[in-house]
């Protein structure tokens, strides 16, 4: 199998047409990566991505920033158990399971469905309390409905806990025997190098949102790349069907406006990353 062949063959495995990548789950719909954002995902995309970080303990947990403020109640939490800190990695697994992370939904109605009657207040009330899912568990669920998923590598900021969210990460991924539908993605390229390096197996995609490297073709292949995903603001069309004709896929992200994301299917874009998504389909995400 020639390289081209090689790095296309993770994308080869969905149905024809258009892909819709689920940001963090439904998150339109429901609290951003969590069980509820992702079981509301099922029948309405091709693919589920989702953010992981480590725990000071050492767990690989599903959540997207830094600091656990906008989307728990750590504030309030943090007081009772004497805690400083309010980045993820200053709790242990066992303290991050007792943090509320599906109430600011309601509170704060981030994208106006709640209000506009796109999401049901009932249904988002009914599945709390929504918990910060473990990648573990996410991957078994994602196994189970044979569910792709994109998980994003967030920067941990520091090179030796970067390296071992990488580990991490790969060893879970293994653990779950998920490799065939599992897209690593990551901001810091480097940590996609290491993942690599220690499972070849599993596809890769470079994120860039600011500007592209000097050879853009060049540097995917030389990180073993099998899709580019970009930013909106940073497509350009000689760069996308250079990508594509070199048997890398482009995904933009993030995308919620149903004309641009026809615009850019149109110009050969592979997937969309969208926060909005379709009525559930019966049809299966996978060939």
């Amino acid at each position: 199998m020639g390289q081209d062949q090689r790095l296309s063959c993770f994308f080869d495995r969905f149905a024809p047409g258009p892909l819709l990548v689920a940001h963090r789950g439904h998150r339109a719909c429901f609290p951003e990566n969590t069980p509820a954002a992702f079981a509301d995902s099922l029948g309405r995309c091709g693919m589920i991505e989702l953010d992981v970080r480590l725990s000071k303990d050492g767990v690989a947990v599903v959540y997207h920033d830094h600091v656990l403020t906008r989307t728990t109640d750590a504030d309030l939490v943090a007081a009772e158990l004497g805690l400083i800190g309010l980045a993820v990695v200053d709790w242990r697994l066992d303290q991050l399971r007792r943090l509320d992370a599906g109430s600011w939904f309601l509170r704060h109605d981030p994208f106006g469905t709640l209000a506009s009657g796109i999401a049901d207040r009932g249904q988002v009330l009914a599945s709390l309390p929504q918990r910060i899912p473990t990648l573990r568990e996410i991957l078994a669920w994602a196994v189970s409905h044979r569910m792709p998923l994109n998980i994003e590598l967030k920067d941990m900021e520091q090179p030796l806990a970067n390296e071992r969210l990488a580990i991490t990460v790969v060893r879970e991924v293994a653990a779950a025997r998920a490799d065939a539908l599992v897209l690593l993605s990551s901001f810091n390229h480097p940590m996609l190098r290491l993942c690599r390096s220690l499972a070849p197996t599993i596809a890769l995609a470079v994120l860039q949102e600011e500007e592209y490297p000097p050879d853009p073709i060049g540097y995917l292949r030389a990180l073993g790349a099998c899709a580019y995903h970009l930013a909106d603001t940073l497509v350009d069309t000689a760069i996308l069907r250079a990508a594509r004709s070199a048997g890398i896929h482009v995904n933009v992200f993030t995308v919620n406006d149903p004309v641009r994301q026809r615009q850019l299917f149109g110009v050969g874009v592979t997937g969309i990353f969208t926060d909005f998504l379709p009525e559930k389909q019966a049809a299966s995400h996978l060939e």
